[in-house]
């Protein structure tokens, strides 16, 4: 009876489950359909298909320089971030615990900050540097937004981490960076690449900073995406929009495989 009544719950959570996510996912399986209309509306039924915004997008130099764009500082963003974060993460790591709370929510202040304000703030700061309007500008604003996912996914990994590995690496004559290099980053690699993979969807995928810090000669995918949803509904935008889906859905397929790597070895060093 209890396994009955366990398995029709089961097919039931999954079964809401499933509706959930149909309901989320056919607003945007509709793009498709669109980006390969003959016609130059964005309606369905469509007149036709055609692969011509397709061919639009890739002849398209302002659309490839947008691209170069958020690729370049989507890289720069992740490196330094990883840098940063992952040292960040590992000293908030050797502190007490009320340290580490304190820590905690002061690298997370980014996070939680509306986007408008941290574009504005940065947007007068930078201006006082005289960085505005520059890619170095957009960098930076990045990396103050993406290095904190970095400190987190991390810092989950630290947090099922065996203190004792590096007692015994000191043990053994390593010094504190040998025993770093050698024994704490290949065992929280899954979580330093998940938060490379954070900071890159945050730097790949932003608008709001982009649009306070950016400037004419230094636009990114996003940016020239909004442009064209809010200047001309072409169907070359859902041809893009496409694209920014496919990265963010190869990078959740990343993320859930570096997830169960982790918990695999989660559970190999607790048997």
């Amino acid at each position: 009876m209890i396994s009955s009544e366990h398995s029709s719950w089961t097919v039931l959570a999954r079964s809401f489950a499933a509706l959930v996510f149909l309901f989320l996912l056919l607003p945007l399986l509709v793009l498709v359909p669109v980006s390969l209309t003959s016609g130059t509306l964005l309606v369905l039924p469509t007149p036709g298909y055609s692969l011509r915004w397709y061919e639009d997008v890739l002849k398209n130099p302002i659309w490839i320089n947008a691209l170069w764009n958020s690729l370049v500082i989507a890289t720069i963003t992740t490196s330094v971030s990883l840098v940063l974060g992952t040292a960040a993460a590992i000293g908030i790591w050797r502190m007490s615990t009320r340290a580490r709370g304190l820590a905690i929510a002061v690298v997370s202040v980014p996070i939680v900050t509306p986007a408008v304000i941290a574009a504005v703030a940065m947007f007068i700061f930078h201006a006082g540097l005289g960085l505005g309007g520059t890619m170095s500008s957009i960098v930076i604003g990045h990396i103050t937004i993406a290095a904190p996912f970095v400190v987190i996914t991390v810092l989950a990994s630290l947090d099922v981490f065996d203190k004792r590995l590096m007692l015994a690496a000191a043990s053994l004559g390593a010094p504190p960076g040998r025993a770093i290099r050698h024994v704490m980053l290949p065992i929280i690699l899954p979580g330093i690449l998940a938060g490379a993979i954070f900071a890159f969807l945050t730097s790949f995928d932003e608008i709001v900073l982009v649009l306070f810090l950016g400037s004419p000669s230094v636009r990114t995918l996003p940016q020239e995406l909004f442009s064209g949803i809010r200047e001309q509904m072409s169907p070359t935008v859902t041809v893009v929009a496409n694209f920014l889906i496919v990265v963010a859905t190869a990078a959740i397929i990343a993320l859930e495989m570096l997830r169960r790597r982790g918990a695999d070895r989660y559970l190999q060093a607790n048997k």
